[in-house]
């Protein structure tokens, strides 16, 4: 067999003469002489630590030279000189393995092309395994004392933090522009004027770059802006798990200092969560021309679009028209109307109230329906069990109860999510309508793109039957209509 002798020798017994290469490479060419095995090369790691050598430069070449089958085998004088480190052994053992290339340690009397040496590597990664586990477990216990006791457990603070001592602080030179990022965002509300805004102002990251509307929505979005930071919620990157997040059920809260009110940290979060929902599916910004496309329709349900070099938004299919300088006139007074008139708001909630009530009433009859349902089922399976309906017919009779049953759950499932939305919807209505308002006061100063915000923050839809518009807030009850002309301009008073 063909081997090659395997030599680290430390620096310090090369110093003090107590061991040298010579004496390991004489010692491997005599045992290798004694099996008859030929000796064809010497792969000499003088004076390299034992802690890691599987990444050095002979140990690469003599994984090269086992691929090319240039050798067969590899002599050590022990186990400690090819690795110290218990990983990196079992690395080398499970590279000679799957090469089909024989591992000998003299000191050992280990040959891995036994039957005993396949044992002793067996036990010693089932060792290896066993202290893995034990230091993993006892690393968890101390993580998990010390969240809670509300300590610092290592990974990064957020920029508007750092630490001290082991605790989570405030940043006292990054904290003023951490506050500054949720104001400018409520002012701007659009994340690439926050960052151009500060970028403009001379203000860069902790790493020293430019702001982006990327960082800008990952620091909106961080709960420790409010005092709540997240933390055990990343783990190792994998094939079936590239973003390397855990569970949400593993996630941990634990209290900081605070930088913003609680309070500010929602207002902000309601409008980004409105404005990504409002994003899905829908075509940049920019191929926007006019505030009302894809919310204007018709009462057959057409979309009415403005064509090119026309004033007018048109239905093709019911020969509907109105001006867009008119309709943006009419949305105004009647945004207007209903924001500052605390009859209508009283009204409107009072209505969505109702809404919620049916929701939740249709919800609890379905689940009064599904109860029934399953005691009939557990009834039909004590008949068939009792033999009162025979097990040929029981199908029959079990099946079509099933299927409602699946049918019910399926639709109170549905209606919770609905219930959700018009839950969510009255929360951040008031938000909404105060920013609303305070967009119409400033209206004439607005470009394009935040007149376009202001209606996709509030409009499901408006419906237009030529002479009355009638304007619906997103998952919530309806305004009343405005009554228009026939040439579509608004005609008597707003209701």
């Amino acid at each position: 067999m063909k081997v090659g002798l395997f030599i680290r020798v430390s620096t310090l017994d090369q110093v003090n003469n107590t061991d040298s290469v010579e004496t390991h490479i004489e010692r491997g060419k005599l045992y290798a002489q004694s099996r008859e095995w030929q000796v064809v090369e010497i792969y000499n790691l003088a004076g390299v630590s034992g802690k890691s050598t599987i990444k050095h430069q002979q140990t690469r070449k003599m994984f090269d030279d086992i691929r090319s089958g240039k050798i067969e085998g590899v002599i050590i004088s022990s186990l400690s000189r090819l690795a110290r480190n218990t990983s990196e052994l079992l690395e080398y053992s499970k590279f000679f393995e799957e090469h089909n290339a024989s591992l000998i340690s003299i000191n050992e009397s280990l040959d891995t092309s036994t039957s005993g040496g396949k044992f002793f590597y067996t036990l010693l990664s089932a060792l290896s395994t066993y202290e893995r586990e034990i230091t993993y477990e006892r690393q968890i216990a101390s993580l998990n004392y010390r969240r809670k006791q509300g300590k610092f457990t290592g990974g990064m603070v957020s920029y508007g933090y750092k630490i001290v001592d082991a605790e989570v602080v405030i940043n006292e030179e990054e904290a003023p522009v951490r506050r500054l990022i949720y104001d400018l965002f409520l002012e701007h509300q659009r994340m690439s004027s926050v960052a151009k805004e500060l970028n403009d102002r001379g203000y860069v990251t902790r790493k020293g770059k430019s702001w982006s509307d990327t960082t800008v929505r990952r620091l909106l979005k961080n709960t420790d802006a409010k005092g709540v930071r997240k933390c055990n919620y990343r783990g190792q990157l994998s094939k079936d798990n590239p973003s390397g997040l855990k569970p949400q059920s593993e996630w941990q809260y634990l209290p900081c200092p605070t930088l913003i009110s609680e309070a500010k940290w929602d207002e902000v979060n309601a409008i980004i969560k409105d404005q990504e929902k409002n994003s899905k599916n829908k075509q940049p910004l920019n191929k926007r021309v006019h505030l009302f496309t894809g919310y204007l329709k018709c009462d057959k349900g057409h979309n009415l679009h403005v064509i090119t070099k026309s004033s007018n938004y048109r239905c093709k299919e019911c020969k509907l028209s109105i001006n867009k300088d008119d309709l943006e006139d009419v949305f105004l007074s009647r945004l207007k109307k209903f924001l500052t008139s605390n009859e209508e708001l009283a009204d409107y909630n009072k209505s969505n109230n109702q809404e919620l009530q049916l929701k939740a009433d249709e919800i609890e009859f379905a689940e009064t329906q599904l109860e029934k349902l399953e005691k009939k089922l557990e009834q039909l399976i004590e008949l068939n069990l009792s033999g009162e309906i025979p097990t040929k017919g029981f199908k029959k009779h079990y099946e079509p109860v099933y299927v409602r049953k699946e049918n019910l759950e399926t639709n109170i499932k549905n209606l919770k999510l609905e219930l959700e939305k018009l839950e969510q919807a009255k929360t951040t209505f008031n938000i909404m309508a105060n920013k609303s308002l305070d967009f119409y006061n400033k209206w004439d100063k607005l470009d394009r793109g935040e007149k376009r915000y202001v209606v996709e923050s509030i409009t499901r839809e408006i419906i237009f039957d030529g002479q009355n518009l009638n304007f619906k807030l997103k998952q919530i009850a309806p305004l009343s209509f405005l009554e228009l002309g026939q040439n579509g301009r608004q005609r008597g008073t707003i209701l």
